[in-house]
């Protein structure tokens, strides 16, 4: 009989959210899990099913023009069989300049497609797919909307080049919609277990998804990584709530705005160093910070 000290109880971790950002783009970037983002897709776009016959999971860094331009970095950036690119992101922590932003993003990989010599005419179709835990659309209780280039008054297409979806998880009926879109943004929205087993009971596509994120879950490191996360995401939201108060989110005060912006900026570069410190993988703090691969290389060499 094994002796009680040489017992060992496997450490039970506790599932990891799906809705936020970092275990999002674990679970629906890596390439091997192509059919877990192509059943999402499948359940929020209109595309020919002939699309989906061969994707490609890209980098999630949207390029630069010029050396002082913004870096954007999207959770999961995809290309589909015939060129179109669809960027999804999935956003738990309220923005004021999501739509800006989004219009930026998606205006982005317009302009970055044309090399010298091509015409307008070889542009693909970009997409962006926001997932957002808060109301992005304020004046309606629909939870998937679909925005294009329409005529005001008429709503006459004018192009159908860009095309962005939101998806608000607070805004999700309690009654089911019948819709395999409903049950994957009730898989995003799952805390427990038990909604995550109900879930994939219905599908067998998110059933793969919920075994996935149970493995991932068991991983220390991600772990180490979603806390890491967390923490720069209760720390903004709190700063957010001063600065409400203190009436800097409308515009009062510039200067402070951009000190904000230093400040999780110098956070950022604070949470790499701590995991730099205990050896974690470059492009694993990649995803967690939003600082680009030749910042972490300077701050590892100055370390």
């Amino acid at each position: 009989m094994m002796d009680q000290t040489q017992e060992h109880t496997a450490t039970v971790y506790k599932i990891l959210p799906p809705k936020m950002d970092i275990i999002f783009k674990l679970l629906f970037g890596d390439s091997r899990n192509a059919d877990i983002l192509i059943d999402f897709l499948k359940s929020v776009l209109n595309l020919p099913e002939d699309e989906y016959a061969s994707i490609a999971i890209a980098d999630p860094q949207l390029k630069r023009e010029a050396v002082d331009d913004k870096l954007g970095i999207v959770d999961v950036r995809v290309t589909t069989k015939s060129g179109k690119i669809i960027h999804i992101e999935i956003q738990v922590l309220e923005q004021s300049e999501l739509p800006e932003r989004i219009t930026y993003y998606n205006s982005k990989m317009l302009v970055t497609q044309l090399k010298s010599g091509q015409v307008y005419g070889e542009l693909q179709k970009t997409i962006s797919i926001v997932i957002a835990n808060f109301a992005i659309v304020q004046d309606s209780e629909r939870y998937h909307h679909i925005f294009q280039l329409n005529e005001k008054e008429t709503g006459i297409l004018f192009t159908d080049l860009i095309e962005i979806h939101t998806l608000e998880l607070s805004k999700i009926p309690t009654a089911p919609d019948n819709t395999k879109k409903y049950e994957w943004l009730q898989f995003l929205s799952a805390e427990r277990e038990e909604e995550f087993q109900m879930v994939a009971e219905k599908n067998p596509v998110i059933q793969k998804a919920y075994f996935e994120l149970k493995r991932l879950s068991q991983d220390e490191e991600n772990q180490y990584l979603y806390e890491a996360r967390q923490k720069i995401v209760m720390d903004e939201n709190s700063r957010l709530v001063s600065a409400r108060r203190e009436g800097l989110l409308e515009g009062k005060a510039e200067g402070k705005k951009e000190g904000r912006e230093e400040g999780r900026y110098q956070q950022a570069i604070q949470t790499a160093k701590q995991m730099l410190g205990i050896g974690m993988d470059i492009d694993a703090i990649v995803l967690c910070t939003g600082l680009s691969n030749n910042e972490i290389i300077g701050i590892k060499n100055n370390l």
